[in-house]
């Protein structure tokens, strides 16, 4: 995990997050974890990686992985994140979702983002 610049924890943010791979274990041990540091290279952010809903409808695991800071990938979950007026908040979304993890293959990189924009407009909408 590289920082490239520094960000305002009075702010929301929309992370991306390329390639999505097999159940995203990358963005789980990037954003989940501290494993990279997340916290020190990013003082004052809470990162909230976005996932299909239907692990939320699995008793025990929804609260193990709500623990973890996973939340659902529903547009009202979303907007509801970037709403925090006390910032800080980000919202990490796996960019070619579901589709792109099962068209993965040793030495492509595919990024399926066509038609998959409605994070950036949602984004927009919230500053």
């Amino acid at each position: 995990l590289v920082r490239t610049t520094e960000l305002d924890p009075r702010r929301n943010y929309v992370f991306g997050f390329h390639p999505h791979g097999v159940l995203a274990a990358s963005a789980f041990a990037n954003f989940c974890t501290e494993a990279t540091g997340f916290g020190v290279l990013f003082p004052g952010l809470r990162p909230h990686l976005l996932t299909l809903p239907c692990w939320f409808r699995l008793p025990l695991f929804r609260d193990y992985i709500m623990c973890g800071g996973l939340v659902s990938s529903e547009r009202r979950s979303l907007e509801y994140l970037l709403s925090q007026k006390s910032g800080g908040q980000v919202a990490v979304i796996a960019l070619g979702g579901a589709p792109e993890s099962l068209d993965a293959h040793p030495g492509a990189l595919t990024l399926r983002i066509l038609g998959r924009k409605g994070f950036v407009r949602i984004a927009l909408e919230h500053g």
